[in-house]
């Protein structure tokens, strides 16, 4: 018997690497995953896998900033499932650059996909776990997001703040539903994303974090799996750190 045994999740961002850790990591805990990206072709793919292992999973292609997407994606699984108890808002981009050199249109994107894309995805589901009087949201902010951009944009940095007030928000609002909400704060990760920073960068926050070493997808997912099981069941509002401790000696 799984921990999530029955349970419906959405996985935003489910192409990239920690997004196919989490649906990885809760598809063996009895889920039943949906993979959504703009990358249908790498969602497919992990979808192929999951069931080949056994599991439960869809692939659906998702602009994360589009509302009408968005709704014809909960709308297919509500079709084929009837419920969703769990979303992860995982889908984000990064940006580099200082603020003197960064771009209105760059700034309106980064803000689109990282923030926004949680508020209309969030309002998506909620319906439906109101209903159930039952769900999860985790949403993922950054260390950024607390501290400002150091090697990231100010851009992502403030839309990875924002998706960790909106947290709260949607905390406090949906508690009387049985619904909880919160995020994490990872450091750098071992992902496409992060093997984009400039050149030292990535070793450089290394040698300041005090556990020496960048975190895993497989780290990330561990730390959602605990907030959407009843494991966590006491616990909404929160941001946790997964930094290896990086926000001690900022």
């Amino acid at each position: 018997m799984g921990k999530l045994d029955g349970k419906v999740v959405i996985v935003t961002g489910g192409a990239g690497g920690i997004g196919q850790a989490i649906c990885r990591t809760l598809v063996r805990e009895g889920a039943a995953v949906v993979a959504s990206d703009i990358d249908l072709p790498r969602c497919q793919k992990l979808v192929e896998e999951i069931e080949k292992s056994g599991g439960q999973a869809m692939a659906i292609q998702t602009d994360v900033t589009n509302k009408a997407d968005i709704m014809r994606m909960v709308d297919t699984v509500m079709q084929k499932w009837g419920r969703i108890d769990i979303l992860v808002n995982n889908a984000g981009i990064i940006s580099f650059g200082p603020v003197a050199e960064l771009a209105e249109e760059e700034w309106d994107r980064v803000l689109r996909i990282n923030l926004k894309s949680v508020f209309l995805c969030s309002q998506a589901v909620m319906g439906a776990m109101k209903k159930q009087k039952s769900g999860k949201i985790v949403n993922m902010g950054s260390l950024a997001g607390k501290v400002g951009g150091i090697v990231v944009s100010s851009a992502y940095a403030a839309s990875k703040a924002g998706v960790m007030c909106l947290t709260l928000s949607l905390a406090k609002e949906l508690a009387p539903f049985n619904i909880n909400v919160n995020a994490l704060a990872p450091g750098p990760v071992d992902t496409d994303m992060t093997r984009a920073f400039p050149p030292g960068a990535l070793d450089q926050t290394i040698n300041q974090t005090p556990l020496k070493r960048q975190a895993t997808p497989q780290d990330i997912a561990n730390v959602v799996l605990f907030l959407v099981t009843e494991d966590s069941r006491h616990i909404t509002g929160e941001v946790i750190d997964v930094n290896g401790g990086i926000l001690m000696d900022i």
